[in-house]
């Protein structure tokens, strides 16, 4: 049985626990519609990787800052990879699910218009997004240390 689930899409990876796994403790959940006209049903939260290039945007001043989606994010492709690969050393299962919600396929980077959007465009991100960027080793371990004490 898998223990993380995972999908990735172009420059976009999400990983989430598996309810059933040996990480059901640290499984977190948020209310979601997955699209206009369908009901309000809990869905798993889940770690956002991507690769977004930092600082694309311009104030009116000419100062550059980082696209919204930033603030979604656990870290870059590489990041996700790499966690998937230190959890898997660990010894717990990760398998890929193809229906797993991917956000900001259509993401324009360099778009004041995208990012002052993002919150239309993608909601369910917003919601379903795990805040907070540690490194990848500080997130494994914290897995790690959260599965053994809830065992």
């Amino acid at each position: 049985m898998s223990d993380l689930f995972f999908n990735k899409i172009g420059s976009v990876m999400v990983v989430t626990p598996n309810p059933a796994g040996q990480l059901k403790s640290s499984v977190q959940k948020k209310d979601v519609a997955f699209s206009a006209g369908l009901d309000i049903t809990p869905a798993l939260t889940r770690w956002i990787f991507a690769d977004f290039a930092e600082g694309t945007l311009t104030d009116q001043w000419g100062n550059c800052y980082n696209h919204q989606v930033h603030s979604l994010l656990s870290g870059s492709l590489s990041d996700g990879s790499r966690f998937l690969e230190l959890l898997g050393e660990s010894g717990f299962i990760v398998d890929k699910a193809a229906d797993l919600f991917v956000p900001f396929q259509k993401l324009d980077i360099n778009s004041v218009e995208s990012s002052d959007g993002l919150r239309t465009a993608h909601p369910r991100a917003f919601a379903l997004a795990r805040r907070g960027r540690k490194s990848v080793s500080t997130l494994v371990t914290d897995i790690r240390d959260f599965t053994f004490m809830n065992r």
